[in-house]
Protein backbone atom coordinates (compact mmCIF):
# COMPACT_ATOMS: atom_id res chain seq x y z
CA UNK A 1 0.00 0.00 0.00
CA UNK A 2 2.46 2.10 1.13
CA UNK A 3 4.46 1.94 -2.57
CA UNK A 4 0.81 2.40 -4.30
CA UNK A 5 0.86 6.02 -1.99
CA UNK A 6 4.19 6.94 -3.12
CA UNK A 7 4.00 6.03 -6.74
CA UNK A 8 0.56 8.45 -6.75
CA UNK A 9 2.33 11.57 -5.21
CA UNK A 10 5.07 10.73 -7.57
CA UNK A 11 2.40 10.88 -10.91
CA UNK A 12 0.81 13.86 -9.01
CA UNK A 13 4.09 15.65 -8.93
CA UNK A 14 5.14 15.25 -12.29
CA UNK A 15 1.54 16.38 -13.50
CA UNK A 16 1.86 19.43 -11.57
CA UNK A 17 5.10 20.02 -13.10
CA UNK A 18 3.79 19.22 -16.59
CA UNK A 19 0.54 21.56 -15.84
CA UNK A 20 2.85 23.97 -14.45
CA UNK A 21 5.41 24.06 -17.71
CA UNK A 22 2.19 24.20 -19.76
CA UNK A 23 1.71 27.42 -18.64
CA UNK A 24 5.06 29.05 -19.18
CA UNK A 25 4.52 27.53 -22.31
CA UNK A 26 1.48 29.32 -22.78
CA UNK A 27 2.72 31.99 -21.28
CA UNK A 28 5.98 32.16 -23.99
CA UNK A 29 3.82 31.40 -26.94
CA UNK A 30 2.34 34.78 -26.46
CA UNK A 31 5.46 36.67 -26.28
CA UNK A 32 6.75 34.84 -29.45
CA UNK A 33 3.44 36.33 -31.29
CA UNK A 34 4.18 39.87 -30.13
CA UNK A 35 7.53 38.94 -31.16
CA UNK A 36 6.32 38.27 -34.20
CA UNK A 37 3.95 41.45 -34.64
CA UNK A 38 5.87 44.19 -32.90
CA UNK A 39 9.24 43.34 -33.31
CA UNK A 40 9.77 41.35 -36.42
CA UNK A 41 7.59 39.55 -38.78
CA UNK A 42 10.88 36.32 -39.17
CA UNK A 43 10.12 35.75 -35.50
CA UNK A 44 6.61 34.09 -36.27
CA UNK A 45 7.98 31.20 -37.41
CA UNK A 46 8.95 30.58 -34.07
CA UNK A 47 5.84 30.74 -32.80
CA UNK A 48 4.70 28.33 -35.09
CA UNK A 49 7.07 26.07 -34.33
CA UNK A 50 7.22 26.35 -30.38
CA UNK A 51 3.34 24.97 -30.53
CA UNK A 52 4.37 21.66 -31.33
CA UNK A 53 6.91 21.76 -28.82
CA UNK A 54 4.32 21.88 -26.13
CA UNK A 55 0.90 20.64 -27.93
CA UNK A 56 0.54 16.66 -27.06
CA UNK A 57 0.73 17.71 -22.80
CA UNK A 58 -2.63 18.11 -22.23
CA UNK A 59 -2.65 13.90 -23.31
CA UNK A 60 0.14 13.67 -21.16
CA UNK A 61 -1.73 15.17 -18.56
CA UNK A 62 -5.06 13.04 -19.14
CA UNK A 63 -2.93 9.83 -18.98
CA UNK A 64 -1.29 10.62 -15.91
CA UNK A 65 -4.70 11.80 -14.27
CA UNK A 66 -5.86 7.66 -14.17
CA UNK A 67 -2.20 6.42 -12.74
CA UNK A 68 -2.58 9.21 -10.24
CA UNK A 69 -6.24 8.89 -9.06
CA UNK A 70 -6.57 12.50 -10.05
CA UNK A 71 -10.27 13.07 -10.56
CA UNK A 72 -12.48 15.81 -11.88
CA UNK A 73 -11.88 19.31 -13.63
CA UNK A 74 -8.23 17.98 -13.51
CA UNK A 75 -8.72 15.21 -15.85
CA UNK A 76 -11.08 16.26 -17.97
CA UNK A 77 -10.03 19.96 -18.44
CA UNK A 78 -6.58 18.59 -20.08
CA UNK A 79 -8.96 17.53 -23.23
CA UNK A 80 -10.43 20.71 -23.45
CA UNK A 81 -6.96 22.56 -23.47
CA UNK A 82 -5.98 19.78 -26.08
CA UNK A 83 -9.42 20.42 -28.01
CA UNK A 84 -8.83 24.12 -27.68
CA UNK A 85 -5.35 23.41 -28.90
CA UNK A 86 -6.75 22.00 -32.15
CA UNK A 87 -8.93 24.99 -32.79
CA UNK A 88 -5.84 26.77 -32.51
CA UNK A 89 -4.51 25.33 -35.58
CA UNK A 90 -7.69 25.28 -38.02
CA UNK A 91 -8.14 29.00 -36.88
CA UNK A 92 -4.81 29.81 -39.05
CA UNK A 93 -5.08 27.02 -41.39
CA UNK A 94 -8.67 26.63 -41.94
CA UNK A 95 -10.48 29.05 -41.16
CA UNK A 96 -10.87 32.73 -43.35
CA UNK A 97 -12.06 36.21 -42.84
CA UNK A 98 -12.97 38.10 -39.66
CA UNK A 99 -12.81 33.61 -37.58
CA UNK A 100 -9.09 33.79 -37.89
CA UNK A 101 -9.41 36.34 -35.13
CA UNK A 102 -10.37 33.55 -32.58
CA UNK A 103 -6.47 32.57 -32.59
CA UNK A 104 -6.29 35.37 -30.19
CA UNK A 105 -9.73 34.27 -27.87
CA UNK A 106 -8.39 31.04 -28.27
CA UNK A 107 -5.03 32.48 -26.73
CA UNK A 108 -6.94 33.44 -23.58
CA UNK A 109 -8.95 30.60 -22.82
CA UNK A 110 -5.53 28.28 -23.15
CA UNK A 111 -4.54 30.33 -20.52
CA UNK A 112 -7.18 30.70 -18.15
CA UNK A 113 -7.82 26.94 -18.26
CA UNK A 114 -3.55 26.48 -17.85
CA UNK A 115 -3.55 28.64 -14.76
CA UNK A 116 -6.24 26.63 -13.37
CA UNK A 117 -4.93 22.67 -13.90
CA UNK A 118 -1.30 24.16 -12.64
CA UNK A 119 -2.81 26.07 -9.74
CA UNK A 120 -4.76 23.40 -8.50
CA UNK A 121 -1.94 21.24 -8.84
CA UNK A 122 0.54 23.25 -7.27
CA UNK A 123 0.49 21.84 -3.81
CA UNK A 124 2.10 18.52 -5.22
CA UNK A 125 4.81 20.10 -5.99
CA UNK A 126 5.66 21.02 -2.53
CA UNK A 127 8.48 18.55 -1.05
CA UNK A 128 7.03 16.69 1.55
CA UNK A 129 9.40 14.12 3.37
CA UNK A 130 7.87 10.60 4.22
CA UNK A 131 6.60 10.14 7.41
CA UNK A 132 9.26 7.95 9.53
CA UNK A 133 7.83 4.98 11.17
CA UNK A 134 9.24 4.73 14.87
CA UNK A 135 11.77 1.72 15.44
Amino acid sequence: MENATARGRTIRFVYGLLAAGLLVCIVLQVFLAGMGIFVDADNLEMHRAFANYFEFVPIILFILSFFGQIRGSLRWLTLVVFAVSILQHMTIQVFTGPLQALHAVDALILFGISWLLARRSWAWLAFKPAARTPE
